[in-house]
């Protein structure tokens, strides 16, 4: 009588492991490189969002000149908003609170 074979063996499985795991090994590095570039992006552009704002504020308040305050460039979370020097409407809530994080939380 012939002895039939079920399953994976041991050896068959630890190398299937391994080879997971050295893959594994070189997406991680790539995956946080990623992950960090993404939120560099993240912050240049809400600089960017920030500096166009001041400058839009500028131009509207000549009198109040630049913001004392990011929440003076916010929205406050209203829909309309009502543009004033204290709620200027030019950038969103989440940026004008100050604790926006990256894309990749």
């Amino acid at each position: 009588m012939k002895r039939r074979q079920n399953g994976f063996s041991l050896i068959e499985l630890l190398i299937v492991v391994a080879i997971i795991l050295t893959i594994a090994a070189i997406a991680i590095p790539n995956l946080m490189w990623s992950r960090m570039a993404a939120n560099e992006a993240s912050a240049v552009q809400s600089l960017r969002t920030i500096q166009s704002a001041e400058t839009t504020y500028t131009t509207t308040y000549p009198s109040i000149g630049f913001s004392a305050r990011l929440a003076d460039l916010g929205d406050g979370g209203t829909n309309p908003c009502n543009a004033s020097p204290s709620q200027a409407c030019l950038i969103d809530a989440v940026l004008a609170s100050g604790v926006k994080r990256g894309p990749l939380r």
